[in-house]
């Protein structure tokens, strides 16, 4: 095991509430990025044990300010890896103005420009790029799905 998920006090709140009609109160989404530069860049492994790089730390950071910026946004657990930060995010419906499935890019884009402004910052660099493009994700709305989200996360460490 690479290293412990992090875990969000929501997943078992979820979780306990699982149910169809739970699903229609929120919107979720399992997401995945990964850095232009696959060289561990968020860690190491040592042994069977993941140290994180600063690096690691700053993109955690950035993920963690995502509800100060967008109320609507519930972070649910992440995973950092040498090479990948994934985590499940969620919208709160009934906080949304309009359609919550609009959120997600806003929210992620915010992510990658927030954690490439202090990458920067932190490498004395400017305007470097640090994500790739893509980044997978995973719309959960299902148990089924919520599981293989989970899944995915704990099989990343």
């Amino acid at each position: 095991m690479l290293q412990t998920v992090q875990k969000n006090i929501f997943i078992y709140k979820f979780l306990s509430g699982l149910s169809p009609v739970g699903f229609s109160k929120y919107t979720i989404c399992y997401v995945s990025f990964k850095p232009k530069l696959e060289n561990s860049y968020f860690g190491v492994l040592e042994g069977s044990d993941f140290r994180e790089k600063l690096e690691g730390k700053i993109v955690i950071k950035a993920w963690k300010e995502l509800p100060e910026k967008y109320p609507v946004c519930i972070l649910g657990d992440y995973s950092i890896t040498p090479d990948t930060f994934s985590g499940i995010v969620m919208i709160d419906n009934s906080q949304a103005l309009d359609n919550p499935r609009k959120y997600i890019p806003k929210i992620l884009g915010a992510f990658k420009n927030r954690s490439t402004l202090l990458l920067n910052q932190f490498h004395g660099t400017h305007g470097r790029i640090f994500w790739k493009n893509s980044y997978d994700e995973i719309t959960i709305d299902s148990v089924e799905s919520f599981n293989r989200a989970l899944h995915l996360l704990k099989k990343e460490n």
